[in-house]
């Protein structure tokens, strides 16, 4: 029953104007009444008052309800465990309420604020921010069991090297220099493939393509100089990674990796050397410290090449030391000192001297979500020795499913 009300009207006067129009009805209800009459008019006024009295009671009643069916419903949802409620387009946090507020995706990428007060709503994109992919990525964090990273990418690497040659000419000995320039492209997608066991497994496939161009000197004054390119499938990468230790205290995550580099890549195309077509085990141990919004990574590998058509490239110890910072929740920012130090080259059998290489690059990088399952994660590197590319740009899309 609902209740609408315009201007009060006063029950007391009711009862008259019902009595008039009573009395009025009657015969010769414009002459004076007999006493019959009044006592019927008496006895209806009577009925009217108790009908009048009853309608009151009624309206406090239904009054009261609403009072009550809110403090019921305000009872029930005390007790009950809180739940995510539908998003409410006002609500937002008080000054002094401890509760943090984290931004929920729709389906259709928008985002939206908590429901209730006291209550955060976090989805997919909230819980995997910007940090843990880039760290997922770089292999110090591993995915959870059925959860699938692919991730094409793309890497520039420019190297320009001069070396001596001693060229004869006129009967006389000179030492010329003889310069290489070279432009490295490499594309291809990686797979990580969460496992149980807290594992992952780990395939990458890639292509290169270099551009090379030397001159080289003839005589005591003359040059020659070439351009060539060569492109070939690279060397197909399978790994497997197990987390061993989860950081507690002073002690840090601890994740072990071995990774078989395949020779299916060519050593050599249109007479430029590809750099790669060996195959190689490479064992390592990645470690990862926490303090928010900071994480701290370091990383240690040993890398056995094998003999291939009478010559093997030397074994390889690697060193990353590097740190990201979270400047948000959808974007970090790292900085990260690679290094490797390579044996000498062996030939059939004999160690070439002096072809032992140090590589070191400054790789300075940041990663952004674009969106809930798409980021986007940006790095350049600067050579530091002679051996190192002199720069190097690398570009990856990483998308979970």
């Amino acid at each position: 029953m609902t209740t609408r009300r315009s201007q009060p009207v006063r029950h007391g006067s009711i009862p008259t104007l019902i009595v008039l129009g009573v009395a009025l009805a009657l015969p010769g209800g414009g002459n004076a009444a007999s006493a019959s009459e009044v006592a019927e008019i008496e006895a209806l006024r009577s009925t009217v008052n108790e009908l009048l009295k009853r309608v009151d009671s009624l309206e406090r009643e239904l009054a009261s309800r609403p009072t009550a069916q809110s403090t019921t419903a305000g009872a029930r949802t005390s007790s009950a465990p809180t739940t995510p409620a539908a998003p409410a387009r006002s609500a937002a946090p008080t000054p002094s309420a401890p509760t943090r507020t984290l931004a929920t995706a729709a389906p259709g990428g928008a985002p939206s604020q908590q429901t209730a007060p006291g209550t955060v709503a976090v989805d997919e994109l909230a819980a995997e921010r910007a940090l843990e992919r880039t760290l997922t990525a770089e292999g110090a964090l591993l995915l959870r069991p059925r959860q699938f990273d692919l991730e094409p990418y793309f890497a520039y690497a420019r190297r320009e090297s001069r070396l001596p040659a001693l060229v004869a000419g006129d009967g006389a000995l000179a030492v010329r220099t003889l310069s290489v320039r070279r432009n490295e492209f490499d594309l291809g997608l990686r797979l990580r493939a969460g496992l149980p066991f807290a594992s992952q497994v780990e395939f990458d496939i890639p292509y290169r393509w270099v551009d090379q161009s030397s001159v080289a000197p003839t005589g005591l004054s003359g040059f020659d100089a070439r351009n060539d390119n060569g492109s070939s499938l690279g060397d197909i990468k399978l790994g497997l990674a197990k987390t061993l230790l989860r950081e507690n205290g002073s002690l840090p995550d601890l994740v072990g990796r071995v990774t078989w580099d395949t020779d299916t890549g060519n050593r050599e195309a249109g007479g430029v050397p590809l750099g790669i077509g060996f195959n190689e085990l490479r064992f390592g141990l990645s470690a990862l410290k926490r303090q928010d919004p900071l994480a701290f990574t370091a990383a240690v590998s040993y890398e056995v090449s094998f003999e291939k058509d009478a010559i093997k490239p030397g074994d390889e110890f690697g060193l990353t030391l590097g740190a990201s910072l979270a400047a948000s929740p959808e974007t970090s920012l790292s900085i990260a000192l690679v290094q490797s130090f390579a044996q000498e080259l062996e030939i059939n059998g004999r160690r070439v001297d002096g072809s032992d290489q140090v590589n070191s690059i400054l790789a300075l990088g940041a990663s952004s979500i674009l969106g809930r399952r798409t980021l986007l994660s940006v790095s350049a590197g600067i050579g530091l020795t002679e051996e190192s590319p002199d720069y190097s740009v690398f570009v990856s899309l990483p998308m979970r499913f």
